[in-house]
């Protein structure tokens, strides 16, 4: 068991030392961090929505990013075919690449959350960051696991999980509530729980309307998870 873990962070280029996962998982998301407080603060918003939107969406990038290159891995030296084909158990193959993502959003959202609402003054919202990051796991594995799938023998393999890191921000109302979204993007944005995440993160309750709406959304995407995997596999067996 301990071997499939190994395997999994060597299929992760990003993990091949310590400089590339200072880089990635520290640097990179506070210089991000700092220039979405910049603009919330220059176009008058509220900093502490834009300060948690920020490591709520950069979590989740992580996580996908993380699945999706491990399984764009195996693809290239010609091991998901019989991954398919074998069917090995969840927890000999995918449990991995989650694990392994959903420790490295943990460590990742702590840091930036620490330093982000220290410099704030808003550690008040960090137990509320804590009881959420199961949640923001939940549904970066979901996503991760769709953008791994879809990517599957097509000539770009990132496709799908690029455009799901690329529209994050936007998806989440990071700068622009998602409520005072135009009509022909409000339901883009109401399909995916990350908005509502943030709205459960800075409510003043723990059990309310939107932790349900949350909960709805994440079978909702467990669903299309289980229906993707049929029409791939089926598109599979037909390309054989």
């Amino acid at each position: 068991m301990i071997a499939t873990y190994r395997v999994t962070l060597r299929s992760v280029s990003t993990f091949d030392n310590l400089r590339l996962i200072v880089l990635n998982y520290l640097i990179l998301p506070l210089v991000s961090l700092l220039l979405f407080l910049l603009i919330a603060f220059s176009a008058r918003q509220d900093y502490a929505r834009a300060l948690i939107g920020t490591i709520v969406t950069t979590a989740i990038s992580t996580e996908i990013g993380i699945i999706t290159a491990s399984t764009v891995y195996d693809q290239n030296i010609g091991l998901f075919d019989d991954i398919i084909s074998i069917r090995p158990k969840f927890q000999h193959y995918w449990l991995p690449k989650f694990v392994i993502a959903g420790a490295t959003v943990i460590v990742e959202s702590l840091v930036l959350g620490v330093l982000g609402l220290a410099a704030l003054g808003k550690l008040e919202l960090f137990p509320k960051l804590i009881l959420a990051l199961p949640l923001i796991i939940l549904i970066g594995a979901l996503l991760g696991y769709l953008g791994a799938m879809w990517g599957i023998r097509h000539r770009n393999p990132y496709w799908l999980s690029n455009i799901m890191i690329g529209c994050l921000v936007i998806l989440a109302g990071l700068i622009i509530p998602v409520s005072e979204y135009p009509l022909w993007l409000k339901p883009f944005a109401d399909v995916f729980p990350i908005s509502n995440i943030l709205d459960w993160i800075l409510s003043s309750t723990l059990v309310n309307q939107t932790l349900a709406i949350i909960g709805l959304k994440l079978v909702v995407w467990y669903s299309i998870c289980v229906i993707s995997l049929k029409v791939i596999k089926e598109q599979l067996k037909n390309s054989i």
